[in-house]
């Protein structure tokens, strides 16, 4: 094998990683018409592959103009499109459950509209994606809710649905008021000017990095106690964090 092969494998790598998290976000919208839980973990498995192109980038200094596009394409599917479908299929059952007579072939007006809520997380994570490849990325903090973190947090949804039963959460979180009110304020959080921090380490002392031991060490507790049950109070914890570190006076302390 050359070496001008042997460099084009590894430049190669970050897109096969990001493929696969394409071909995941694929399957995911696929699985969701027959296994909602199981479609929810397709697209974790899609967050993995997205968190492993961007750090495979960096190891190999990998990077291209090529790889950011591709990126946005195989997010926009997977963590645009596929918690769509998965966010239809949710509001669906609620409709079911609320009113046992519903039925698509006699959906009104007003239950059609509640139904196509469910994608305005698509049309605002592809503005959010857009804005993200043209503008200048600021690396301790994103501008508005990460597309990933948005898609995951109705992903969760989804499996917490058809894999809790019945139970508090399910009856607090699974009616069609407040899946609609979630679809709303996460599409709005995505294109929101709120600075959202990172959790990229550059180095693991505490200096700098205080806010993510504040994000990290709570949210490990978290899954230890819940696992991915508690992946949209996890989220929930990471939007209420930024928010209140944002309107702290002076100094962001994301930018440190």
């Amino acid at each position: 094998m050359t070496r001008s092969m042997i460099i084009s494998l590894k430049n190669s790598i970050p897109s096969i990683l990001t493929l696969l998290n394409l071909f995941s976000g694929c399957m995911a919208i696929l699985l969701s018409f027959h296994d909602i839980a199981l479609a929810g973990l397709m697209v974790f498995l899609a967050g993995f592959f997205d968190f492993a192109d961007g750090l495979a980038a960096r190891i190999l200094d990998a990077y291209s103009d090529f790889g950011k596009e591709l990126d946005s394409l195989a997010d926009i599917v997977s963590f645009g499109v596929a918690p769509a479908f998965i966010l239809f299929h949710l509001i669906h059952a609620t409709l079911i459950i609320e009113n046992p007579w519903f039925s698509l072939d006699t959906i009104t007006a007003l239950e059609t509209i509640i139904l196509l809520s469910a994608f305005l997380p698509v049309i605002f994570s592809a503005i959010r994606l857009a804005r993200f490849n043209v503008m200048d990325s600021k690396g301790n903090f994103f501008t508005g809710l990460p597309t990933p973190a948005a898609g995951i947090f109705f992903a969760s949804l989804g499996y917490i649905f058809f894999t809790e039963g019945q139970g508090w959460i399910t009856d607090s979180l699974f009616n069609t008021v407040v899946l609609v009110a979630m679809s709303i304020c996460i599409s709005l959080l995505m294109v929101s000017p709120v600075p959202m921090f990172t959790i990229k380490f550059k180095r693991f002392g505490l200096t700098g990095n205080l806010v993510r031991y504040l994000f990290l060490i709570p949210s490990l507790l978290f899954m230890i106690f819940w696992g991915l049950k508690a992946v949209p109070a996890i989220i929930i914890y990471y939007i209420l964090l930024s928010v209140a570190l944002a309107l702290i006076p002076g100094k962001r302390v994301m930018e440190k």
